[in-house]
């Protein structure tokens, strides 16, 4: 099934359709040209005029396509400058060896990304085939922000999460820190997407409201002038089992409320709405967990177990979340 699934994906990838269709066409153009007549004008008569035609329909796509690649190339480069020109820390930490060591291994990172097409490596000829025209630049990948408390499990659940990271082999499957002088937040390039791990500290606040504040800001600010179109494509509030179950409603109640604040900062400092994904982390806390889906095999793992929201419902009914927990309880 798998197998039959993947030639439908390469017989309907679209560069696929695009040569059959400029086969199609140019087919069109030599036999069926030469009968088209206008008050006894033939314009598709000539052998060299069909040529020149075929020829243009052939170009046309692939001028297209070279225009996307460059301004994708130019935003990809564009981005880099961005982050190596925005400001790092200052003061006596500036010249520290670990902040001399963290810009080197940014600007190398950066070097990588500059040139890199994320999805270009693949581990057959048959999969680069389904996969024809899937690779991209950093600047097209979809960018996602991390939040959650200090120890709730974001950079965990990103390492054991099953994507490529296409500088491991360079860097090592770590964490890009000092990005666009961010020292207390994580970049991590992946071939799907790019995620941004922030610090617990920024959505608590609760160590130097003042400096956790204006840090959070600054970062925000950075990826508004990285990418001023769409900023971010969605944002993941992670939430630890072991909070919920520890945690007495005196603390739960404020907890909430900085994620909230956090994600409404979102909103108003990037103005974009873009979807939120909450991710329960640490679940094989719960007593049971891993039994239950113990004999699941690989590809049932995979899929998401949770629930989605219809986009545009302003407010939802508690009795409509209860609802929805009682079927994933099943």
């Amino acid at each position: 099934m798998k197998a039959v699934f993947g030639v439908f994906k390469l017989i309907f990838n679209r560069w696929v359709l695009l040569v059959v269709g400029i086969l199609a066409l140019a087919m069109i153009v030599w036999w069926i040209g030469p009968t088209i007549s206008i008050s006894n004008f033939r314009p598709f008569e000539s052998e060299m005029v069909r040529w020149f035609q075929i020829a243009f329909i052939a170009l046309a796509p692939a001028a297209r396509a070279g225009w996307r690649w460059y301004k994708a190339k130019k935003g990809n480069a564009a981005i880099a400058d961005a982050l190596l020109k925005a400001p790092g820390p200052t003061g006596p930490d500036a010249k520290s060896e670990e902040a001399t060591l963290l810009r080197q291994r940014f600007e190398e990172a950066l070097g990588l990304l500059r040139q890199i097409r994320f999805g270009a490596e693949r581990p057959s000829l048959w999969t680069r085939l389904r996969t024809l025209g899937s690779q991209q630049h950093l600047y097209n990948l979809p960018w996602y922000v991390f939040i959650g408390a200090p120890g709730a499990g974001k950079t965990t659940a990103l390492i054991n999460s099953g994507l490529r990271f296409p500088l491991a082999d360079r860097l090592g499957r770590e964490a890009v820190r000092g990005v666009g002088g961010t020292r207390n937040c994580d970049w991590w390039f992946t071939e799907e997407a790019v995620f941004l791990d922030t610090a617990g500290r920024y959505t608590t606040q609760q160590s130097d409201r003042d400096v956790d504040a204006a840090a959070w800001k600054s970062f925000l600010q950075l990826l508004k002038k990285s990418r001023p179109r769409r900023p971010i494509n969605g944002v993941l509030v992670t939430i630890s089992v072991g909070d919920l179950l520890q945690q007495p409603p005196a603390e739960r109640a404020p907890h909430a409320q900085a994620l909230r604040s956090r994600v409404q900062e979102l909103y108003k400092e990037l103005g974009v709405r873009i979807p939120v994904y909450v991710l329960v982390t640490k679940a094989d806390l719960l007593a049971g967990f891993s039994e239950y889906f113990s004999t699941l095999g690989k590809e049932e793992r995979a899929q998401a177990w949770g629930f989605s929201l219809r986009y545009g419902k302003d407010r939802l009914e508690p009795a409509a979340l209860t609802s929805e927990l009682q079927r994933l309880e099943g």
